[in-house]
């Protein structure tokens, strides 16, 4: 239950902020797959994750995401080229078939952390 589109919401410092209490996972989601076409935004924050499961998933963009919370399963699964950094516990397979760029969880991360990737994990 969208409130707002990501395109409307605000953006400090050069980054673009989305806050999952006003937006959706698959709102996120597109707005990062968008960058695939044209990088208009190269640098990202996403507050209030709550846990929610696939953000920041299937990145084919050098961009960088900065998520602060917990995240749930498969968080930046099948990257490549995007370095993602969670500030928060991650759940099961995040990192999951990651082909290139980077992912660290500044928190504890649950089983499967990195589940076939290729690029680097810390």
């Amino acid at each position: 239950m969208s409130t707002k589109s990501v395109a409307e919401s605000v953006t400090t410092s050069g980054k673009q902020t989305v806050d999952l209490a006003q937006q959706t996972v698959r709102d996120l989601n597109q707005a990062l797959h968008d960058q695939n076409k044209e990088l208009t935004i190269a640098e990202w924050e996403v507050l209030n994750p709550k846990g929610e499961h696939n953000l920041a998933v299937g990145l084919d963009q050098k961009l960088k995401v900065d998520i602060y919370g917990p995240v749930g399963y498969y968080c930046a699964g099948m990257n490549k080229e995007a370095d993602i950094t969670v500030h928060g516990h991650a759940g099961q397979g995040i990192a999951e078939n990651m082909m290139s760029g980077s992912v660290r969880v500044k928190g504890n991360a649950s089983s499967a952390a990195g589940a076939t990737a290729h690029g680097v994990f810390w």
